[in-house]
């Protein structure tokens, strides 16, 4: 890789022993597997990755991301490590809500022929796409996979939408992220609108129906 005089990055054109970058991606050559992992690590950079997790999903060495990471931007990779514990995840219902949205891609996305570093970039182009103000960055949808290969969360049915998402094991919840933002302005009953209360009092019932509502709705 070089340098252009306004410092973007750009690639010499190489030979390579396949004739398409797909059928690189599957070749056994060295140049082209190599050739491979540093594209992806180059995307990866490119969708907000620190150099240490684009090492950590393609196999190249630290010192190599590092340095591609300092040829595309012109200065050093941030500091610091995939996270290794849920709490961000599960400080607000939206962060659960993008968080099971990225677990549901990741679940759609995720072929065995496929690697770590291919299913990320293709997630996350997939999740920034589909939400308008994108929660998690790479970093923290890199890690939803690993909260469930962990078993430190598992996988649940909605008692509201029947539809299965990701919570964590010790949690009581039984109704989705996406049901119960949902229901602190809908009935789950009657569909009316509830109207807003006093600052940090619940809605106990639906004043339309009279239904129990879901955890109470606060406003």
């Amino acid at each position: 890789m070089t340098m252009n005089r306004s410092g973007q990055a750009y690639h010499r054109s190489i030979s390579l022993p396949c004739a398409t970058p797909s059928d690189c991606a599957q070749c056994s050559s060295e140049l082209c597997l190599d050739a491979h992992r540093v594209l992806e690590a180059i995307h990866l950079m490119r969708l907000g990755a620190r150099a240490v997790l684009a090492s950590q999903l393609t196999g190249l060495d630290k010192n190599r991301t590092n340095q591609l990471y300092r040829q595309l931007f012109g200065v050093p990779s941030p500091p610091g490590q995939v996270p290794f514990m849920d709490s961000w995840h599960r400080r607000s219902d939206i962060r659960m809500l993008h968080t099971n949205i990225v677990w549901r891609l990741h679940q759609k996305l995720s072929r065995a022929e496929r690697s770590k570093a291919r299913i990320l970039i293709d997630l996350y182009e997939v999740y920034i796409q589909l939400v308008e103000k994108p929660v998690l960055d790479i970093t923290r949808a890199a890690f939803v996979q690993r909260l469930t290969s962990m078993e430190t969360w598992h996988e649940r049915r909605c008692e509201s939408c029947e539809m299965s998402y990701a919570t964590p094991v010790e949690s009581n919840s039984t109704v989705c992220p996406g049901c119960l933002i949902y229901h602190r302005h809908r009935c789950h009953q009657c569909s009316s609108t509830l109207s807003p209360r006093s600052k940090g009092r619940d809605h106990a019932n639906c004043g339309q129906c009279g239904a129990v509502l879901i955890g109470g709705v606060r406003h």
